[in-house]
């Protein structure tokens, strides 16, 4: 970033291609919507672009770059539901016309285990939507991102105990709503 705000112009390249996927799936996992996902992460990009005139290191880039994701997202949902559907020109759709929660990886897996995968990221989703905002912004930068407490306080403007005070809600919270799913016995 600091070679980029120095005229570096190939360098927000090199920062787009290394942050690109972890931004769209924050986004997605965030939104629970594919194609919002990928305007915001293009938004996400538009204010990092903008801001690399007054950008100073005070922290992490990734603390900074996922800072910037977590308000564009809690901003997106604060809109009126007023955005029309569209379709994604990349995005293949499922069988029951349900886009991937990731951007694919390039590793096979086995039907069986796809199918379980499916219906788990399904459960996952509607679960993480029941979440209040900040609480799902912290689980998600903590659990999906690996970011510490410190970081995630920083990214979204609490303090530190209030940071892990929100994930452990967020925590039980998911455990109630997954309870069922995670006691239920595997059919054979």
């Amino acid at each position: 970033m600091l070679a980029f705000k120095d005229g570096d112009t190939a360098s927000f390249g090199c920062l787009f291609d290394r942050y690109k996927t972890r931004i769209v799936n924050y986004c997605r996992r965030f939104m629970n919507d594919r194609e919002t996902a990928e305007d915001m992460a293009q938004e996400v990009f538009l204010r990092v672009y903008r801001s690399a005139p007054k950008y100073k290191p005070e922290a992490a880039f990734s603390t900074w770059i996922f800072k910037i994701a977590t308000n564009v997202c809690l901003n997106e949902l604060r809109r009126p539901k007023y955005r029309y559907s569209t379709e994604s020109i990349d995005v293949s759709k499922t069988g029951d016309g349900d886009p991937p929660l990731e951007i694919a990886d390039k590793l096979g897996i086995a039907p069986e285990e796809a199918v379980a995968r499916k219906e788990l990221d399904a459960v996952v989703r509607r679960a993480l939507e029941e979440l209040p905002a900040k609480q799902r912004a912290a689980v998600l930068l903590r659990i999906y991102d690996g970011f510490s407490y410190e970081e995630i306080a920083k990214q979204i403007g609490k303090s530190e105990k209030s940071v892990k005070a929100l994930i452990h809600r967020g925590r039980n919270m998911l455990k109630a709503y997954l309870k069922d799913y995670i006691d239920r016995e595997p059919e054979r």
